[in-house]
Order: structure tokens, then C-alpha cells, then sequence
């Protein structure tokens, strides 16, 4: 983006200027600098982050760029724009229209609009299906073509294969994003773009061409595992010293799947307890029927 051209907002001496300067909260919202850690990159002043870990589609792309900018940033602007009161009269209308949003295959449905308590991938990968229809009338055509931009290079990333015509219109859209959210900054909703998340979007094309296609890859393959080994196994736990419930129960179920594949491979485990003592009937009666004869 704009910003991103000026190597001052990605020199370590700016960065550090900024975390004695400002609360971490500020450091966070407006330059996405986690202040309390320090990166071990900064012993590698000519390390490039973007070209040492691959891309992750969920937290650079789905809920980092659309949920945790483009979607504050709609409210922030309509409340800068509009007013408080009429802007909570759009949001209303907004929330209304993705929860009235039809039954459709592959779309989700929000009965209590898009207000989570706790917001998981799957949900933030269906609210991108539905919130460009529901901000549509709402919200200045240069609103509604950053948004457009920003799904189609979401879902050309998404390309099981891309062509070197497939990367050149992917640099070509995410170009459109940053000319028409620059909107956001005229208003004075946001100060800076030179955040991370938006910023590894510019290193796809070479990553892409280093590492192949990302083919759906995030870490929401591995929340998949955290659900099975850690909040499932907590929901069965009295909730009182509840690390050794859960350790106790993943061996449980570790020993069950090793006995389920042991049974399996001697064939234990085919068909029902009802249909052995049928088959077994069966045999009895065939030969109850050869001694009578």
C-alpha cells in the first residue's frame, strides 16, 4: 500500500520509538505492534519475515484483514461520517439484513446477526460469503469496491493452481484494493495501512512462486486438533483442575482408537451384534434341516 512505500514504518528504530511512545493498545490498533514481545528478527535486521513462514489464509486474510480491519473499519466509518445515532440506525439495518439472508447451499446462516460472543474461523469465512450484499446501499461505492477487490484476491489465492496469468490478476486486484480503500484513510477512519496483515498480502505472488499454490492452507487445520484435544476433552471435565481430567482423558481416548483399529484388523468389528446371531440362526437351521433329511 501507500504506506508500506516508506520504509520508515518497517525499520526496527521507528518500531521501537513507537513502543516507548504509545500505550499498547494504540500500538496494536493503529500499527499492529505487539509491544510486550520483542521478535527475535530483530537480530536480523536484512531478514525478510514474509519470505521465512508461508501463507495463512484464515489469520493474514480472512479474520485478520476482513473481520478485524474492513469490518471495524465500515463501523468506525459510519460513525465518523454519520453521527453516532445514524450510524446505529445502518448497523441495525446491516445486522438485519445478514440475518434475514436466505437458505442457500455453502451459505451460513446468522440468526443473531454477526454479534459472537467468540468468533471462529467458519464464522468469519461465512460472513465474507454474506456481508457484501448487506452493506450494498449503505455504504459509498468506494466502500463496496474495496470489499470487491479484497474477495476476489481472497478467492484467486484460494486457486487449487495459478498461471503466471493467474498472478498477474492477482496483483492487479489487490492493486484495486489499495487504490479504493484509501477512502478509509480521506475519512480519517484510519491513520496508517502498514499493518501486518494487509502488508503479507503483497508477498503472495512470491511466495506463491516460491512455495506453490497456499491451496486453503491456514492454521484453522490445526484449531481442528486444538477442538478435539483440548475443548471437547474441557467440556467433559468438572472444570476443577482441569488440565489432568483433560491429559487423562486424550489417553482414554487414544487407547479406544488403538483398540478400534486392533479389533478392526482382526474383523471384530463387522456387522451388528444383531446380524451375527442371525447368520449364526441361519447355520443352525441349515443344519437342523440336513439332519432331518
Amino acid at each position: 500500500m501507500q504506506d508500506d512505500n516508506n520504509a520508515l514504518h518497517h525499520c526496527c528504530d521507528h518500531t521501537e520509538a513507537l513502543i516507548e511512545h504509545f500505550p499498547l493498545d494504540k500500538l496494536w490498533n493503529e500499527y499492529g505492534i505487539v509491544g510486550e514481545l520483542v521478535p527475535f528478527t530483530n537480530e536480523f535486521p536484512h531478514a525478510d519475515i514474509y519470505e521465512l513462514i508461508v501463507p495463512d489464509l484464515l489469520h493474514q486474510i480472512i479474520k485478520g484483514t476482513l473481520k478485524d480491519h474492513l469490518v471495524k473499519w465500515v463501523e468506525k466509518y459510519l460513525h465518523h461520517v454519520q453521527g453516532d445515532a445514524h450510524a446505529s440506525v445502518i448497523l441495525d439495518d446491516i445486522d438485519q439484513q445478514i440475518v434475514v439472508m436466505p437458505s442457500f447451499p455453502g451459505l451460513h446462516h446468522f440468526p443473531q446477526s454477526c454479534h459472537f460472543k467468540q468468533w471462529t474461523g467458519d464464522d468469519s469465512k461465512a460472513l465474507m460469503k454474506v456481508y457484501l450484499p448487506a452493506i450494498e446501499g449503505h455504504l459509498p461505492q468506494g466502500v463496496i469496491s474495496t470489499f470487491c477487490a479484497f474477495l476476489k484476491f481472497c478467492y484467486t489465492v484460494w486457486w487449487n493452481m495459478l498461471t503466471a496469468k493467474g498472478l498477474d490478476y492477482l496483483n492487479e486486484v489487490l492493486t484495486h484494493f489499495h487504490q479504493h480503500c484509501k477512502i478509509f484513510k480521506t475519512a480519517g477512519v484510519v491513520a496508517t495501512f502498514s499493518l501486518p496483515c494487509q502488508h503479507s498480502m503483497k508477498h503472495y505472488k512470491q511466495l506463491i512462486q516460491l512455495f506453490s499454490t497456499p491451496n486453503r492452507l491456514c492454521s484453522s487445520i490445526m484449531e481442528l486438533k486444538h477442538v478435539k484435544a483440548v475443548k471437547k476433552p474441557y467440556q467433559c471435565t468438572s472444570k476443577y483442575c482441569a488440565l489432568v481430567q483433560m491429559l487423562i482423558i486424550n489417553q482414554w481416548l487414544d487407547k479406544l482408537a488403538a483398540s478400534h483399529a486392533d479389533f478392526q484388523s482382526w474383523g471384530m468389528l463387522e456387522g451388528t451384534c444383531l446380524s451375527m446371531v442371525v447368520e449364526t440362526l441361519s447355520k443352525f437351521l441349515v443344519i437342523c434341516t440336513g439332519t432331518l433329511l
